[in-house]
């Protein structure tokens, strides 16, 4: 049974997505375009240009701009010029994944089931969340899905938020709830207001402990941090500080599931052409409950090309320390079409990593995956 543990179905980008209005939504959409290392282009004559037509760099302020389309594809305009940026794949030409895409995509490369994450800038909680809880009402057999709470809203109302969590979970089609540590502490766009304080104890503390009574599994994306420019290398500092604050958390609940999503960030990691990790970073796997995905074209699919060989010794290091029974494989699909196929992404270690045996591979390509579910192989 292959499992993509990580992919994403969404309505269009571009429409309120349950937000109060389109412009708040878009200003959301801004912020994480201008963080973004997508790089836009002027229309008119396809130039890259940066992020400052965004985003000041030096404020970080969103510029003034006016929304639009072109050939598909969300474009704005500033300063009398329109640009756009590749952030959804073209193939989108409508700026949405139904489940009905994900599954045409899927049942071409060959995957059984598909694990829905979500994202601020796929919709509102309340919008997002029915939209996925209709994909795993209907394909029940092919979807699991997070369950999405604004973290930043999580410590202003903590009742709140374990009441929409137990709506969620009495809904099912739920595989864990995804926590994103970046959002906790810079909402974007604006919207509301972020948090200082570490998010594994404090205001937190009492819907993390209606979480653990649930034993819901968490899925962290770590990748964000507290810090912009994701993809830079001055940024792994913060990401090891919030695993060693995902550490404490899960000392004090060791008895969940806790994942990794998208894996290590592995670009910050580069020396020379290799990457390296430190040894800090291998910590949260000393407990038996912490898993990762491992979704790495996503992130390397702009340096290096299929079947991308340049991160086996990285991908190697990651079963030798971790374990293949707790590797989880995702791809980041539809985003990842921006680079690659989907039986490309599969292939990566269905066909390719030598070193993996028959049964590192089961459990990488959904064994693992099935496990933590409850799903009976096929």
């Amino acid at each position: 049974m292959i499992i993509d543990g990580h992919n994403y179905c969404f309505p269009q980008m571009d429409s309120p997505q349950g937000y109060d209005t389109l412009a708040e939504k878009m200003r959301m959409l801004q912020s994480e375009y201008g963080g973004h290392y997508q790089p836009p282009w002027r229309v008119r004559d396809r130039k890259q240009v940066d992020n400052s037509v965004l985003v000041d760099p030096e404020t970080g302020e969103l510029r003034d701009i006016r929304w639009t389309r072109h050939n598909g594809n969300i474009a704005w305009e500033y300063q009398g010029e329109i640009y756009a940026k590749q952030h959804t794949p073209p193939m989108l030409h409508n700026l949405e994944c139904t489940p009905e895409v994900m599954l045409a995509e899927m049942d071409y490369a060959g995957i059984d089931m598909g694990v829905l994450h979500t994202y601020p800038t796929m919709g509102h909680p309340t919008h997002l969340n029915a939209y996925l809880r209709d994909a795993t009402t209907r394909f029940p057999d092919r979807f699991r899905r997070m369950v999405y709470l604004r973290e930043a809203s999580i410590p202003n109302d903590p009742d709140a938020a374990i009441k929409a969590l137990d709506r969620e979970l009495a809904a099912g089609g739920v595989a864990g709830y995804q926590f994103i540590p970046g959002y906790y502490y810079n909402p974007s766009g604006g919207v509301e207001v972020g948090h200082d304080e570490p998010w594994d104890d404090g205001p937190m503390r009492p819907f993390w402990d209606a979480l653990a009574e649930r034993n819901v599994p968490v899925y962290f994306t770590l990748i964000g941090g507290t810090a912009g420019g994701t993809y830079q290398a001055s940024w792994t500092d913060a990401y090891i500080e919030q695993q060693r604050i995902m550490v404490r958390w899960m000392e004090r609940y060791p008895h969940l599931t806790t994942v990794i999503t998208h894996g290590f960030p592995w670009m910050p990691f580069m020396e020379g052409e290799k990457i390296v990790f430190p040894e800090a970073i291998w910590e949260p796997f000393q407990s038996r409950n912490c898993y990762m995905q491992i979704v790495i074209v996503i992130q390397v699919g702009r340096r290096w090309e299929y079947p991308w060989k340049e991160t086996e010794s990285a991908l190697q290091e990651c079963v030798d320390r971790i374990g293949a029974d707790r590797l989880i494989w995702g791809t980041d699909m539809p985003m990842v079409a921006r680079f690659c196929t989907y039986t490309q992404c599969l292939d990566q270690f269905r066909k390719h990593c030598d070193f993996l045996t028959d049964e590192q591979r089961a459990d990488i390509l959904g064994g693992t995956a099935a496990r933590l579910m409850g799903i009976q192989e096929l």
